[in-house]
């Protein structure tokens, strides 16, 4: 990935997520952009990069061989939001990881735009269960028939997502 292609994705984020959390989540897909196994996702208009979705590697520890993935941060710009960019985001992403053979998808997010794209609310464990205060933000999506019912135990994430903030719920309730 080309400099000024991470340098307009950081500022992407930056911008979606406005001045109280733009730059830590900035920051975070900088580290996520680091890891060799995640997948960047970006929609175009106008020639540049209007919105960006990151999806990173989720490991079940007592299920190490179902494919699962992250998905965060989302982020569009200001001056596209409502004008379906996150609508191609979610279908091109969803499209990207049926293709790589991915068994789900899971994501700590907005309850009331990810069902739209097939999300649901799940009982499977994030890093930190006693963290989640709300748990309809916690969602899956299978791409693999049977296989979110099968999982269960601990989780992993990537390192740089692995800090307990990043999955307390309790501020955004």
């Amino acid at each position: 990935m080309k400099h000024t292609e991470i340098k307009a994705i950081l500022e992407i984020h930056r911008r979606a997520f406005g001045e109280t959390e733009g730059d830590e989540i900035a920051q975070l897909a900088r580290d996520f952009l680091d890891h060799p196994d995640t997948i960047s996702i970006s929609a175009q208009r106008d020639g540049n990069i209007a919105g960006n979705m990151l999806f990173t590697p989720f490991v079940f520890e007592d299920h190490p061989n179902t494919k699962c993935f992250l998905l965060a941060p989302c982020g569009v710009s200001p001056e596209y939001q409502g004008l379906g960019v996150g609508r191609e985001l979610m279908e091109s992403g969803i499209k990207h990881l049926k293709s790589i053979g991915t068994d789900a998808v899971f994501v700590l997010g907005v309850p009331t735009f990810y069902p739209r794209y097939g999300f649901a609310p799940t009982d499977k464990q994030t890093p930190y269960p006693d963290l989640l205060t709300v748990p309809e933000a916690w969602m899956a999506l299978e791409l693999t028939a049977g296989s979110v019912g099968k999982l269960s135990g601990k989780t992993r994430a990537i390192p740089q997502f692995m800090h307990s903030h990043w999955w307390d719920t309790s501020q955004h309730g």
